[in-house]
Formats: structure tokens, sequence, C-alpha cells
């Protein structure tokens, strides 16, 4: 039908790193289902160098906890040495039910900590818009006083 021909990108850019590729697959399924550009990554170490070479900051990124090269919260510190990504929310993504990882991972500058058995992909999507919208509220904010 006509109303499914085009599907125009309006919501923005997300960065997945996610190395299950099923995972991977269905997190970018449905951000572009939502209309977001996907950039998506399958380990941390192509993840820290396309993320640095790209012109455009994704509005925000989705970072998978434990990735085979990189540690998710080695991976989290780099992105946030950048002041480029200060404003980008970072969602973590896990299995771990542990409350000592999760305050690692907001310590070091994660939006959310989020296991993923416990969240649907639409409530992950729900989140994650919520935290670019604020996001962009605080940066508009920050040009202003400049």
């Amino acid at each position: 039908s006509p109303d499914q021909l085009i599907m125009i990108v309006i919501a923005g850019k997300i960065s997945i790193i996610e190395d299950n590729v099923e995972m991977n697959h269905m997190y970018e399924r449905a951000f572009r289902f939502n209309g977001y550009e996907v950039n998506p990554f399958y380990d941390g170490e192509s993840a820290q160098t396309d993320l640095f070479a790209l012109k455009d900051i994704p509005a925000a990124i989705l970072l998978d906890a434990k990735l085979p090269d990189i540690g998710g919260l080695d991976l989290l510190r780099t992105i946030r040495k950048d002041p480029h990504f200060k404003d980008v929310p970072i969602v973590i993504l896990t299995n771990s039910f542990y409350k000592e990882d999760a305050k690692q991972f907001i310590s070091a500058g994660a939006a959310l900590y989020l296991i993923k058995i416990e969240h649907q992909v639409k409530d992950i999507i729900e989140k994650v818009e919520e935290l670019i919208h604020r996001s962009k509220g605080q940066a508009s904010e920050t040009e202003k006083e400049v």
C-alpha cells in the first residue's frame, strides 16, 4: 500500500553496540520502525573506532554491558571522555542483576541501566525517546547560557 512505500527518518540516529546478532537486529528493526536511523555495532572496538569517526553524533547509544573485546564499562568511560558525547544518553543493556554493576555504570555516566529480560523492546524505545527529549532540552539550555 502507498502508506508503506516511504519511511522518513525524523527521530534521529541511534548507535546500538550489542554483540548478540539476533538482539542487535531486533533493536535495529524496532528503532528503524520508530523512525530512527541506526548504526549497529557488534563489538566494542569497531564501535569505538566508528563512533569517534562519525560526523553525526547519535541521539542516543545502546550499549551492551558485556562485549567480547572491550568491556562495556571501559567503552562507556572512553565515550564519556569525549566532549562531543557529553549530552548523548547512553543506555546500558545487560543480563546482570548485580546492583554493584549498575552503580558502576551509572557513576561512569550511563543514563540508564536496564536488565534485558525485564524490559520489552517497546519499553526500551520509550525510555530512550524520553532520554533524548530530556538531553535536547539540556543541550538547548546550555547553548542559551553561552
